[in-house]
């Protein structure tokens, strides 16, 4: 499965061939075989990439901008706050490379076509985000949600 590394383009130090395996071994539990590019950013970067592509201002954890194109082309690209995943793996009590592992699962769901604006796509979305974490050894919670946009929006 030909992948292209992930680019940390945080100051942040992490464990990239950690967090390589368990990309590798999320992509193998969703069949995906097509390369799937993962960028790590700062806040203001996520905030630019969510203006320009969503026309949203806020910050955000996970931005997926899938590639439309045929295999054997990439399925497209995922973008991960790491800032806003650290403020969420804090609340959730997890470690960084567990959110980003959580966050990663849940662009490749958003990358194969599943969505959460719905309840009960949201629910199926859980569901499988639960058999993925399950499968490749990282626990992801049950009603795993964003907690910072849950808080903004209370």
């Amino acid at each position: 499965m030909n992948q292209s590394p992930i680019q940390n383009a945080t100051d942040i130090s992490i464990d990239l061939d950690s967090l390589e395996i368990s990309f590798l071994r999320a992509r193998q539990a969703l069949a995906i075989s097509r390369p799937v590019d993962t960028i790590l950013v700062e806040s203001a970067e996520m905030v630019r990439l969510n203006t320009q592509f969503r026309n949203c201002t806020d910050n955000t954890d996970v931005l997926t901008f899938p590639s439309g194109l045929q295999a054997p082309l990439p399925l497209g690209d995922i973008a991960i706050c790491i800032p806003y995943a650290t403020k969420q793996a804090t609340l959730r009590s997890v470690s960084l490379d567990n959110e980003i592992v959580a966050l990663y699962v849940h662009g490749c769901l958003h990358l194969l076509g599943y969505d959460d604006i719905e309840e009960a796509d949201r629910t199926a979305m859980q569901k499988k985000m639960n058999e993925v974490g399950q499968i490749i050894g990282i626990p992801i919670e049950g009603e795993w949600t964003s907690i910072l946009h849950q808080e903004e929006h209370e």
